[in-house]
């Protein structure tokens, strides 16, 4: 299977498993109901029983009920307790990602989907969402892409062996509750949640670092270090290439990268 296809998989994952356990929460809940449907017609049957040996007029009716129209009454009850107990499960569309209008935004998107070999559909995903959460946490949106490119090659399941998940590698269980809005530390593996909560680091420690070269080297982990092993101006090239496609009309990349199995190689010292 194509790197193509498995991201492509991979960014609606989350959000499937999710229906997934809610629609077999149902069926294990119409099956108790089908169960209890199945304990009131035995009880009503004992009740029946009893009333047909006291009458024979009740007798003579019990017996013109053929076993075929007993068991469609049954079915129809079940049927109709399925129906309250289990209504149809559709998949919601994730309209948390705007659409891509803009053509500078369509431009990246375009770049990276033929540089890290990822479905189309998933990297606009993303890239409409980087930009929206730039907007809002005040960050360069190019600049969360290119440390998401980095980091996982837009792969929002990688793992590294630090910890570090997601799109843009967050330790999770450092920031377990930053996570806590989105559901919990499963969210980490939600590539918009993700984005949401990497930025929001990033931010910060730019702005604790007064600069975006130091804010790189603390979010790789490598503050105590004297230097970060080349990670920010991977970052920083990255982000040059990117703005670069955001203004070309037609989008050439370059070689395409490989795309990370668990993320991008951190010091040992990561904290984020």
């Amino acid at each position: 299977m194509s790197h193509s296809t498995d991201y492509a998989l991979s960014f609606t994952a989350v959000r499937q498993a999710g229906a997934a356990e809610f629609a077999r929460d149902v069926g294990r809940g119409a099956l108790c109901v089908a169960r209890g449907v199945v304990t009131l017609v035995g009880c009503v049957t004992l009740l029946a029983a009893a009333y047909v040996f006291s009458s024979d007029d009740a007798r003579t009716r019990v017996q013109q009920i053929t076993p075929l129209a007993m068991a469609a009454w049954v079915g129809e009850r079940v049927a109709a307790a399925a129906e309250v107990v289990a209504p149809e499960v559709t998949p919601a569309a994730d309209d948390r990602a705007p659409t891509l209008s803009d053509p500078q935004q369509r431009n990246v998107a375009a770049y990276l989907a033929r540089r890290y070999r990822v479905a189309d559909e998933a990297v606009q995903r993303i890239v409409g969402h980087a930009y929206a959460v730039g907007r809002e946490k005040k960050v360069d949106p190019l600049l969360i892409l290119a440390v998401t490119a980095i980091e996982s090659s837009l792969n929002p399941l990688a793992q590294s062996a630090m910890g570090a998940q997601g799109l843009m590698q967050v330790m999770t269980r450092v920031h377990a509750d930053r996570f806590e809005p989105h559901g919990g530390e499963a969210a980490a593996l939600d590539p918009l949640a993700n984005l949401e909560v990497g930025a929001d680091i990033l931010r910060e420690l730019i702005l604790r670092g007064g600069s975006v070269e130091r804010g790189l080297q603390l979010y790789v982990g490598a503050g105590n270090l004297p230097d970060d092993g080349g990670y920010g101006a991977k970052v920083l090239a990255e982000r040059q290439r990117l703005q670069a496609a955001a203004k070309s009309a037609a989008v050439t990349a370059a070689s395409p990268a490989k795309p990370a199995a668990s993320g991008a190689a951190a010091p040992p010292d990561r904290a984020v």
